[in-house]
């Protein structure tokens, strides 16, 4: 038993087990809320993950790629190769995501024909995605691509207390306060999971931009 690698394979592990255990408990009581707001938001919020899905696509394909490829140069102890290819890799994500962006925004209609939707169902799902497709091009990228790199160097503990404030105080509270004192419906929860995207770029930007996080591959 090679116990010091098992001891940095959990470190590594266990907050992103930790993190993505949370996500998934938000997204269970979002869905909780989804649900009260009738079957015509239900039917859309279904419609827009599916098609967010695709949105994203792109981003997290290369989101695996870019792990990969800082883990090779933070073991050389190579970060200046680490940050090219993250500038790179981000552009390329960034890049992709505006193609398909693109055609959802002007094509939403069309798409939501697949689904036979009703009229009131149809126009909220546009309306859903639009706002998703829109924010994504700026917000997506750097919310879930950039903290791969530090991730990649060690520094899970930091991305992971961010994400889970970030989705606890942005995207579950901002989104009951949205809906219930604001009457935002399903585009209220929406949105305030974009307001997480924009505090998560924020902070995860910042830190990239800083030397802190490449101390994590050197030990």
């Amino acid at each position: 038993m090679d116990f010091k690698l098992i001891k940095k394979i959990l470190y590594i592990g266990v907050p992103n087990g930790l993190e993505n255990s949370l996500f998934q408990l938000g997204k269970i009581l979002l869905l909780s809320l989804i649900s009260t707001f009738g079957t015509y938001a239900i039917a859309a919020n279904a419609v827009c993950n599916t098609l967010a899905g695709f949105n994203i696509l792109p981003g997290q394909a290369i989101n695996m790629a870019l792990l990969s490829v800082v883990s090779v140069c933070v073991g050389a102890g190579d970060y200046g190769q680490a940050r090219y290819y993250t500038r790179k890799l981000v552009r390329l994500a960034m890049a992709a995501l505006a193609c398909i962006s693109g055609i959802l925004i002007v094509f939403a209609p069309l798409i939501m024909k697949i689904y036979h939707l009703t009229p009131q169902t149809e126009e909220l799902a546009i309306q859903v995605i639009r706002w998703h497709a829109t924010l994504a091009i700026f917000f997506w990228v750097p919310s879930f691509t950039v903290p791969n790199t530090l991730r990649a160097a060690g520094d899970v503990v930091w991305t992971m207390l961010i994400a889970i404030a970030s989705m606890w105080t942005f995207r579950i509270v901002f989104a009951y306060i949205f809906s219930n004192y604001f009457d935002g419906g399903l585009i209220g929860v929406w949105i305030a999971m974009t307001i997480d995207w924009a505090f998560r770029s924020l902070c995860y930007c910042l830190r990239y931009r800083g030397h802190k996080w490449e101390q994590f591959g050197e030990t």
